[in-house]
């Protein structure tokens, strides 16, 4: 593998790690919408258009009774939830513990005060939660904007691939990725 390294200057490290010092304390999630897209990027299989599986976050804030659930799709969706409030259930922005922020810069200016970020299980979503909006951020960092690891997307894909086949080929295809996986093991 060939790796092509330039260089700004002669006098200067390479780009790459003048890009990276230049990156570093620099906020790399500045809106509703950049949470939403990295998380719903990586976390919904490409077939799944189902907004029952969207990836669901929770906001949960010192001081304050109502939390903040952002639904990760391609339109984010900013709700507040209530202490006693039943599934289902939303609260009015305007009449929330939040009413002194506006939708699209609320967990921004608050996330110093965050105490926990829940990620919900969904479908192949697997709960998770975070102490902090520090925390929170590192793992956005580990998610792969490609998509689902393939051992995730693998039915949908197969299942797309054999969707409008004859049930001999169905099974074919099935059969082969079944002994390409079992021989990679190998």
């Amino acid at each position: 593998m060939d790796l092509e390294v330039r260089y700004a200057s002669p006098y200067t490290w390479p780009i790459r790690w003048v890009e990276y010092e230049w990156w570093r304390g620099v906020e790399m999630y500045r809106s509703n919408e950049d949470v939403a897209r990295r998380v719903y990027r990586a976390l919904k299989t490409p077939t799944d258009n189902s907004p029952r599986t969207d990836p669901i976050l929770a906001f949960h804030f010192k001081g304050k009774e109502d939390y903040i659930m952002l639904r990760c799709n391609k339109a984010p969706e900013l709700s507040i939830k209530g202490k006693d409030q039943t599934a289902g259930e939303v609260k009015f922005f305007a009449y929330s513990d939040f009413s002194e922020y506006s939708e699209a810069d609320v967990l921004f200016k608050l996330k110093e005060e965050i105490l926990l970020v829940e990620l919900y299980r969904k479908g192949a979503i697997e709960a998770q939660s975070f102490k902090s909006w520090g925390e929170f951020e590192r793992w956005l960092e580990t998610l792969d904007e490609n998509g689902v690891q393939i051992s995730l997307k693998l039915p949908c894909l197969v299942y797309a691939a054999v969707r409008n086949q004859a049930p001999s080929m169905q099974n074919f295809i099935v059969e082969s990725i079944k002994k390409a996986l079992k021989t990679g093991l190998d």
